[in-house]
This record gives C-alpha cells, sequence and structure tokens, in this order.
C-alpha cells in the first residue's frame, strides 16, 4: 500500500483568485486515489480530473482518512468524496455522480492462510479487517460477519493481516491487485459486486451534480475510463 503523504491540492479549470465551485475529499488507497512524490495520482484521481474538465466544474481536492471524507461529504455544502461505493445505508444520505467503476469485492489473505475455509460463510466467522466508516462495515454485517476489526485507515488494516491479526482484509478489485503483486498476500475469495461514484452532499449545487454526472457517463462511453485504469495495471 503507498504511504499516504496527506496534503491539499487543488484542480481547478478557473483562475487562481475565484473560489472553487466544490471541495473534493478522498483517501490513500493506491490504485485509486493516493499521494506519490507529492502529487495524487490514481485511476479515480485520473476520472476525476477528466471529468472536471470536461464538466468545466472547478474543485479543491484533499487526501485525508477515510471517516473524515465521508462525515465532510455528508455535512457540508459543495461537498462531495469518491471513489464512494453506492450501497443501500448510503443512497439517501447524498446525492450521486458516476457511476466510475463496477467492481468485485475480496477478502484477501496470507498466501496459504485459512485453509479450513471452504466458503463466504465458514470465512465470516473469522476476523476480517476494514477501516472505520466504509461500505465494507455495513457490507460484512449484511452478510453476517461475527467479528469484524476496525482500523484508521486501509494501510493499518493491511499491516494487521500481515502480522496475522485479522484473518482476512476486505479489499476492491484493484486494490487487491496492488495488494497482492509482490506475493505478500493472496485473493481469498469474492465476497460482492458494487458500483463506485462521486457522492455529494444534499446541500452541494445540483447543476455541479448534474455536469460531473454527465461528464463522468461521457468518460466511461467513449472508453477513456478504460484506458486510463489500464495505466495502473
Amino acid at each position: 500500500m503507498k504511504t499516504l503523504a496527506l496534503c491539499a491540492l487543488a484542480l481547478s479549470t478557473a483562475t487562481v483568485a475565484q473560489a472553487a465551485d466544490v471541495k473534493f475529499f478522498t483517501e490513500d488507497y493506491a490504485p485509486y486515489n493516493y499521494v506519490e512524490n507529492g502529487e495524487l495520482t490514481g485511476h479515480g484521481v485520473d476520472i476525476i480530473t477528466e471529468a472536471l474538465s470536461r464538466s468545466g466544474v472547478s474543485a479543491e481536492m484533499e487526501v485525508t482518512k477515510w471517516s473524515r471524507a465521508i462525515t465532510l461529504a455528508e455535512q457540508d455544502a459543495n461537498t462531495c468524496v469518491f471513489t464512494t461505493a453506492r450501497t443501500p445505508e448510503r443512497e439517501d444520505r447524498f446525492n450521486w455522480a458516476g457511476p466510475m467503476y463496477s467492481e468485485a469485492i475480496y477478502l484477501i489473505q496470507k498466501p496459504g492462510a485459512n485453509g479450513d475455509v471452504s466458503s463466504v460463510e465458514q470465512a465470516l466467522t473469522k476476523k476480517v479487517g476494514t477501516q472505520t466508516g466504509d461500505f465494507a462495515v455495513a457490507l460484512l454485517d449484511r452478510l453476517g460477519a461475527s467479528d469484524i476489526d476496525l482500523a484508521p485507515d486501509a494501510e493499518m488494516t493491511l499491516k494487521k493481516l500481515g502480522a496475522g491479526r485479522v484473518d482476512y482484509m476486505v479489499a476492491l478489485e484493484s486494490a487487491a491487485a496492488v495488494a497482492i503483486e509482490d506475493g505478500s498476500f493472496e485473493v481469498a475469495m469474492e465476497i460482492s459486486r458494487n458500483e463506485f461514484f462521486l457522492a455529494c452532499s444534499k446541500t452541494t449545487d445540483e447543476s455541479v451534480i448534474a455536469r460531473m454526472d454527465d461528464a463522468i457517463d461521457s468518460i466511461l462511453a467513449d472508453g477513456t475510463q478504460e484506458a486510463l485504469v489500464a495505466q495502473y495495471d
């Protein structure tokens, strides 16, 4: 997992003196969004940046812990968060633009671990790690997980998995690919599939959300999203 260098970055189609239309929050979760060499990058960032360009919306972007990001995006006017799973629990709390992705949700583990497990139901009797405020908390609860371990961020959960303090970690499809690339971890099983969006507070300007929604739709329709994601494979 990439190391987080907390920072705020401005992405704007307006002049420096002009206030941004909206504030975006995201988290350190490679390869979707992360900081590398002091620059915010990732295919989620690239999709949002392209959507800003196409829509003419101006934005400021900040990387922070997920629990803070999603809380601010729910409470503050003209504030959004990405990349956000659209779930029943969240449906009425936000206005949505997208989807940006449809991805599998995996449990990952240390190689060869949990050899006694042959089903999702069995896996969810073990200790499963995720992060505070993540959609996976409600997902695991709906699926009947009996022991959910929470950490402040995905990097800490991955460390717990490596140290044997949790049996599994929940990971999105692209993040799982990053986590397993050096052989330290492996995919155990798929437990769900979700669509992921830009989620904005109910008090965010509706015209901004509509313009971003149209722009994201066009990015998927013309193949740009696929090309941007492929750059991080």
